[in-house]
């Protein structure tokens, strides 16, 4: 196990390399005051980048704001403190953790308070496609856990993190709770907030599991506790576990969805075949599967249609828009 730890760490873990990792990641003395300034002012930033990349659907300004977001320092500090055993460092970390979401979602409130009241944030693509967390962005996170932790054990990859800051979504999440809490809209926050604490805990996991493996609880590391480690390890595990029930009904509910809409919409497209009307759009959602379609002349005859989904979908009620098209002509002079 020790050969295997040196050859994924890269070296031996002695006292300087912990060290090392130690000023890396943790908040602490004696340069404490400096890096928590240097923290709060880069998160409100990046809170402010989130909330008005999710407000303009900007892509490009939601990765920008992963980048120059710290978050995933405390989180990632959390985990190698896990993995030590070191119960100051955990308190530290979480602290600065959860004053750091608090923080994000205050940012992201204040400025959607900010925003005209006719504006609607569920029709920006940006802010919806995080209320809806799934069991493949559970995995993701597992993924990126794994890679931080390994970029921050080792000093010759630790020019990758930018490029896990990007892979994983901390504050664009918690940006979006406070504009949905803004807009009055929890039932939509508590998605994304359920999105943000699917990535921390899934972090916490593989980082503090990367860290093991590294040797990093080594007789080296002075106070080094193994039932603290054990007891946390064991927390992250169960909050994993509770996590994983919803995001995989989510999961399932979105897989139904998609394969309604991709039947209905191949039945929407030949029941129009030929006639003066054409699909607009198919929507499922729960047990109702809308269909908007637009033209001129006699409607299609429903029993077409009904017939072609006949055995196709189950327990769902397709209801069918027909907008009629107004055509106006006139001559210029």
């Amino acid at each position: 196990m020790g050969q295997f730890s040196e050859l994924l760490h890269g070296g031996p873990v002695d006292a300087v390399e912990v060290a090392r990792v130690r000023e890396v990641i943790l908040f602490e003395q004696p340069a404490l005051r400096e890096r928590l300034v240097r923290f709060w002012a880069l998160l409100t930033l990046a809170s402010a980048i989130a909330t008005f990349g999710l407000y303009g659907d900007s892509a490009a300004a939601v990765i920008g704001a992963m980048i120059v977001a710290p978050l995933m320092l405390p989180i990632m500090g959390l985990a190698f403190a896990i993995s030590i055993g070191d119960l100051r460092a955990i308190r530290s970390s979480l602290l600065v953790g959860v004053g750091g979401i608090a923080t994000a979602i205050g940012v992201g409130y204040l400025i959607a308070l900010l925003m005209p009241s006719y504006f609607d944030p569920t029709n920006v693509g940006q802010i919806m496609v995080r209320t809806t967390p799934r069991l493949i962005d559970l995995l993701a996170a597992l993924a990126t856990g794994l890679a931080g932790a390994f970029a921050i054990g080792r000093r010759d990859v630790s020019d990758t993190l930018p490029g896990v800051a990007i892979a994983i979504s901390l504050v664009p999440p918690l940006a979006n709770v406070g504009i949905l809490l803004g807009a009055d809209r929890p039932e939509l926050a508590f998605g994304s907030l359920l999105l943000f604490v699917t990535n921390y805990f899934a972090i916490l996991l593989t980082g503090s599991f990367v860290f093991g493996l590294m040797g990093f609880p080594a007789p080296v590391l002075s106070g080094a506790t193994p039932r603290v480690r054990q007891l946390a390890i064991t927390t992250v595990v169960l909050m994993i576990a509770i996590i994983a029930v919803p995001l995989g009904l989510a999961s399932r509910t979105v897989i139904r969805d998609s394969l309604v809409e991709s039947r209905v919409t191949e039945a929407a497209k030949s029941w129009t075949a030929g006639t003066g009307y054409h699909l607009k759009s198919v929507t499922a959602n729960d047990k109702t599967v809308s269909v908007v379609v637009a033209g001129t002349g006699a409607i299609p005859a429903p029993e077409k249609i009904e017939s072609q989904l006949s055995g196709q979908i189950y327990g769902m009620r397709v209801r069918v828009t027909a907008i009629p098209a107004q055509i106006i002509e006139f001559g210029t002079k």
